[in-house]
This record gives C-alpha cells, structure tokens and sequence, in this order.
C-alpha cells in the first residue's frame, strides 16, 4: 500500500468515526447550562457579526471569559442558523473532526510513524470523555482553541526541522498560538509541551546545555502565556468564579487536584459515569480516593522515569498529560466542580501517546504477530465508538442530560436547579410546578432554590409569593444581582414601581450586573410596564428606552412605547 493512499484510508476511517458518534448532534437542543448566555439569550452573540458585536467580542470578559475568536464563531454561526441548535453543534462536530484529522498529521510529521499517529487520532476522536467538549455548544472555546494548538504544533515542527532557525521563522507559531490563547486560556501550557517535544520525538533536546536556547526562542510564547493568565484569573475574579480560600481551603484544593488526577486517569480506562458537573465536596476528602490516586500517581512516574531511556515517549506523554491539567486540576479552584470531562480534551493526547507507542514497543519486545496489536486496536476503538454514541446521545437535551448525571452524583445542587428551571422554559406551569418541588426538596434551604422557586411564582403570575421567596434568596445571596433583578421584576409586576425601581438600582450597581442581558431588558420593560399603569408616563418612557439600550428593538419595549405614542 502506497503512503498516500494509507494516508487517504486513515483520513477516511477518521471522518468516519466522528460521523458515526457525531452525526446524531444535528438534532439536539440546546443545554441551559452556559448555552443561554453563550448563544440564545446573548444580545451581541444573536446579533451575528457586525461591528458593534465584534468590538464587544474583543473588550468584555463576560461569564469569566475573555476569548474573543470564541465569540465570533458563536456569532458566526448565529448568523448562518439563527435558533436552530443542530447548526451549532455541526460547527463543533466538525471542528473536532478537523482537530482529530490534525493529531494525526502532528504525530505523522514528528515521528514519522502512521499506523501510530493514526491510532492514536481514533482514540481522541472516539473517546467518550471528550463528548462532553464536542457536544455542548458552550464548549466551543474547546474544539476551536485545540484547532489552534495543533497548527501551532504543525508550525513549530516546521520550524525545527528548517535549516535556518531565524526568528521570523517562529513567526507563524506566535500568531496561532495567540490565536489559541483568544480562543481558550487553557492553552498557556502550550510553550512547555514544545519543549517536550523538544525531547521526544523532535530530538533537539540532547543535553542540558540544549535547553537554554530552546527555552529563549519560546521567550514569546511564554510572555503570550504570562499576559492570558493574569487576563483569564482578571476575567474570572470579576464575576467571583475564581473561589476565595476561605471557603475551599488550601489542603481541600490540593487533595482534590491529586483526586482528579486519579479520577481522569480512571476515566481513560472505564469511561463509564459520565456526566457534566461533578460537585466539589468542600467539607470531607474521601481517604480512599486520595490514597488510590497518590499511589496510582506514584507508580506511573516511577515506572516513566525508570524506563525513560529508550522509550522516552513515556516521559513526553506522562508530562504532557500532568502539565495541560494544571491550569484546571483545582490549585486555583474556577467554580464548585470536583473535575470535568472537557478537561481531558487536549491532556489526553499524552496518555494515548504513551499507550499506543508501549503496546507497539511490547509487541516487538514478546516478538507478538503484528495482528494481535491490531486485533486489539480494533477491539478498542469500535468499544470506545459504542460508548461514545451512547454518551453523545444523553446531550440531546438538558433533562436527558441532567437526569442521568443525577442519578450516580450527590449533592448536585446545580443540576437539580438547572433541572428545574429546564421544566419551567420547557413545561407547563401545572407540571413545572410539580416537577420543582419535587426536585427542589432534595436541597437544602439555598439562594438558588428559593429563587427558582420565585421565577416559578412569576411564570404563574404569583406575585406576592414571588416578592416572598425572592427576598429570601436575596437575604442567602446578598451578593447576586440576578436575584435582585427577579426581585424587582416581581415587585413590579405586583404593581410597586418605586419600590422595583429602587431594587434595580441597586442591582445594577453591582459587578455581574451585566451577566445576563435578557434579565435586565425583562426586568426594565415590567418596570416600564408598571409605572405605565399607574400613569407614570415620563418614567414608563425612561425604562422603556433603558430596555432598548440593553436589548436593541426589542420588541416588549417598542411595544410600550407605542402605546405611549413615543416614536
């Protein structure tokens, strides 16, 4: 078999397998955890690209994030399929199609070796821990920056393998690199994985006297590195992601990262208990976990460092996959999860590195028929593919979703809410109703249930109760400005504009005000509402117009003004 035409049946065997877990993702809906404010409920993003949503993209560090190219492809594809769900969730599917197609174009062009770099493309492209990346629609800043690191890879091969190792040649790898970095911050350990590869398989790291050159080309890369985290920890800090020491102490952090460690590497071998939020529990560590992830942790390095020489891929993939995890293991704990299988998107690679080139290595070693490894191959992949379609097949929907999650997770406050609310957009008020209490007595008194609860009060035109259950959310959270805008929507919709007007002030004093602009413009237009009734014409006017500066034309509010006759 000629190399091309290897090259052509791999490239297809590659398409196919993401076809066959994939496809399926064209008929899915929206997940109301991150999709709202990441697509359908964001202004700018629904907008499409234009030159207002285009600026927004590069200036606001909104929901945490500042990754303006993430941005624009969401608003790209908000301009191409509007509300249709399947259309943005194809773009992921392809991008991690092009990214599966890239893992073995890189390996390909470092090690020469095709059988390997295509098998390990298949693991990346069927493992079911990296559904969770390709078939949520908020996880575009995965598949998208992941496309970057890889060319930025291709671009640095090319660089070490030119004769002439000028800097206007590392050119190119600077550019995609920050490219990656507007995409996802996670790629800032980019600059050392090249230095890996600096070792294996690319050959340039022989001695130590290797290293000082090699770290000083990176010198921008890693100025590129040092500038997007101080960015993302800004980012993160300011919506209160980024979670204080008090309330995770340090040990709890560092027992959990050595967990996660355990759990991912679980993960790899028994994908199985798959979900998308693991809650964090900050009041115990589970001994048993710990102690089997340090020995786990222990004996892998062990065994890497022993068999080094000879097989120093082992080395390069086991640090690949210890280092693409720091920025998100949890020293620096982002959020309340325990971990997440979108993590192990691009740390992975790493690890099916180290298991594909030591089965090729133990096959020669027990001189084993080349069909054996190959029968293995194929045993492998097609299980992993079964397993990936069923797990891709849970994200057709947020309660398909979350309901399977809940039923191996404790705990999980946010999937139960996130539930809830799901029945509340998706149900009618009677079932709604039911279904949140029903899921909501499985929390404890919390911020988050009462507040539910009151959106609920709203949906149904309860309004005292509403006011009732939303203070109380706003007593447990004083810190939350979605809470106090659902405040002031229901004291308007009771009728007490001043008393709603006062809330909102004080709402939008606060730091993530701005998080969810649907809220805002919803709240603004009751309050116009409100004070047009009791014939408040110049304020109903102000709000009104308060509305459209959030929401351009939206239609609540030109309605409001024409009946005012305000043009």
């Amino acid at each position: 078999m000629t190399g091309s035409v290897k090259n052509i049946l791999i490239v297809v065997l590659i398409i196919a397998a993401c076809a066959i877990v994939y496809s399926q993702v064209v008929g899915f809906d929206f997940i109301n955890i991150d999709d709202r404010a990441y697509v359908w409920e964001n202004p700018a993003v629904q907008s499409g690209l234009n030159s207002r949503s285009i600026a927004w993209a590069f200036s606001a560090m909104y929901a945490g994030n500042w990754h303006p190219l993430t941005w624009l492809s969401h608003m790209l594809d908000a301009q191409m399929f509007g509300p249709w769900a399947g259309g943005h969730h194809l773009t992921n599917a392809i991008l991690h199609t092009v990214n599966s197609l890239l893992v073995y174009f890189v390996l390909r062009s470092m090690t020469g070796c095709t059988w390997k770099s295509a098998t390990v493309a298949l693991l990346f492209a069927v493992h079911p821990a990296h559904v969770e990346s390709v078939a949520w629609i908020a996880e575009r800043k995965d598949v998208l920056s992941t496309t970057f690191w890889l060319l930025t890879m291709i671009a640095y091969v090319r660089y070490a393998r030119s004769a002439d190792k000028g800097w206007h040649k590392m050119i190119p790898v600077v550019i995609l690199f920050a490219l990656g970095l507007m995409a996802k911050s996670m790629l800032v350990t980019l600059p050392f994985v090249l230095l890996l590869c600096d070792y294996w398989p690319l050959d340039r790291l022989k001695t130590r006297s290797d290293l000082r050159p090699l770290i000083i080309e990176k010198l921008p890369l890693f100025a590129l590195t040092i500038a997007s985290s101080v960015i993302t920890y800004i980012a993160q800090s300011s919506v209160g992601a980024t979670a204080s020491m008090s309330y995770i102490p340090r040990e709890t952090r560092f027992a959990n990262s050595i967990i996660s460690y355990g759990r991912y590497l679980k993960m790899l071998v028994y994908p199985f208990d798959l979900g998308n939020y693991y809650p964090l529990d900050t009041t115990s560590i589970d001994p048993i976990a710990l102690a089997s992830a340090v020995i786990a942790l222990a004996v892998i390095s062990i065994l890497v460092w022993r068999y080094r020489n000879g097989h120093e891929y082992l080395f390069t993939g086991w640090l690949w996959f210890l280092g693409t995890l720091v920025p998100v293991i949890g020293f620096i704990q982002v959020g309340l999860q325990s971990h997440a299988d979108r993590y192990t998107y691009i740390p992975y690679m790493g690890l099916f590195v180290m298991i594909v080139w030591g089965v090729a290595d133990l096959s020669k070693r027990f001189s084993l028929n080349l069909k054996v490894p190959a029968a293995i191959t194929v045993v492998v992949v097609l299980s992993l593919t079964t397993l990936a379609y069923r797990q891709t097949s849970l994200w057709r929907s947020s309660d398909a979703l979350y309901t399977h999650t809940l039923s191996f997770t404790r705990n999980n406050q946010m999937l139960l809410s996130n539930l809830c609310l799901f029945y509340v957009a998706k149900a009618d008020a009677a079932t709604a109703n039911e279904k949140c209490t029903e899921l909501l007595a499985q929390m404890p008194p919390s911020a988050d249930a009462s507040e539910i609860l009151g959106y609920l009060k709203i949906q149904t035109g309860k309004y005292d109760e509403a006011v009732r259950l939303l203070q109380d959310a706003a007593r447990m959270d004083p810190a939350s400005a979605q809470i106090l805008l659902r405040l002031a929507q229901a004291q308007a919709l009771r009728g007490d504009a001043g008393v709603a007007e006062q809330t909102i002030m004080t709402a939008m004093t606060m730091k993530n005000a701005g998080e969810n602009p649907q809220i805002v413009a919803e709240t603004t237009v009751a309050i116009a509402d409100s004070f047009a009734k009791s014939g408040r014409r110049d304020k109903a006017t102000e709000y009104y117009q308060r509305a459209l500066a959030v929401i351009p034309n939206m239609p609540q509010a030109r309605a409001g003004l024409e009946k005012l006759g305000v043009k």
